[in-house]
């Protein structure tokens, strides 16, 4: 028994990985078929002019669809942060490993944001000028170019502490973020000026994932990580207390803008902007 239990360790951590590959796949065939097995077809809409919706983002589920899409996207992430953890439990931390995560994250983190906020605002704004509709595919270029980079530099030691860029990884999760918000608006319905709020933060979100998300993913923009507790006890400190005020702000936006999405998007953004002051003031330390 202990030596069957030694054998399957080695395969948990790939087996988390391909979790969070197939996690993105799910979400990009869910974006065209939902539910699953059901028939591929639109929902012609004529409110603003002719356009179609398919799959978890049509009005018609009424926000089911996109919390649906957005769980199956979190477990993904989850099965990203648990595989390296998992690998180093079992002793399997190798090259292969690392290399099946860049291209799942290259994936989960990049073509699916791609894909789903392109059909985003072929949904939300089909008035825009049909070229910034694609602007979210900048997103799956910078994953791509950002992991590259970090495996590279990676193989040559050059990541002793914290990022360079903002992860992967992180902006999945300002993805998930704007397709929550656009759930729970849809669930639980609109606020402002003919029910305008929900759409002019969605639309933002969207032009923030397509533009200044990717453009800090290949930036050399020093990032917090969560790694290597315990041998900086000063560092430990200020991370602890930033990340305090980080969630605090999250659930502060979340309640009072009604959807767990927005503390995500704020959460990421003060992350983004503040978390790179505390390393680079905590690097500049004699």
């Amino acid at each position: 028994m202990y030596i069957r239990i030694m054998s399957a360790k080695k395969y948990v951590a790939n087996a988390l990985t391909m979790g969070n590959l197939l996690s993105g796949v799910l979400v990009i065939l869910g974006v065209f078929i939902w539910p699953f097995g059901a028939p591929l077809q639109g929902h012609l809409q004529f409110d603003v002019e002719p356009y179609y919706e398919f799959g978890a983002l049509s009005h018609a589920w009424l926000g089911r669809g996109m919390l649906g899409l957005a769980g199956i996207w979190l477990v993904g992430q989850l099965f990203d942060l648990l595989d390296g953890i998992a690998a180093r439990w079992a002793g399997t931390d190798g090259v292969m490993g690392r290399q099946l995560d860049s291209i799942a994250d290259a994936v989960s983190s990049g073509v699916t944001p791609a894909v789903v906020g392109v059909m985003m605002l072929h949904a939300w704004a089909p008035a825009i000028p049909e070229p910034l509709k694609f602007l979210p595919l900048t997103i799956a270029v910078a994953a791509a170019y950002r992991l590259a980079r970090f495996n590279v530099e990676a193989a040559k030691g050059l990541h002793a502490s914290g990022f360079s860029g903002m992860p992967a990884p992180a902006g999945a999760l300002w993805w998930i973020g704007t397709l929550l918000v656009g759930a729970q608006y849809e669930i639980q319905g609109s606020w402002g000026s003919s029910g305008l709020g929900s759409t002019n933060i969605i639309l933002v979100a969207i032009f923030i994932g397509s533009s200044l998300i990717p453009w800090w993913m290949v930036s050399r923009r020093p990032m917090l990580d969560l790694k290597r507790w315990g041998k900086d006890p000063d560092f430990d400190r200020r991370r602890a207390v930033f990340l305090g005020g980080v969630i605090t702000a999250g659930l502060v936006s979340a309640f009072f803008g009604r959807a767990l999405g927005l503390g995500i998007l704020v959460g990421l953004l003060l992350y983004a902007l503040c978390g790179a002051y505390i390393k680079k003031t905590t690097d500049s330390r004699p």
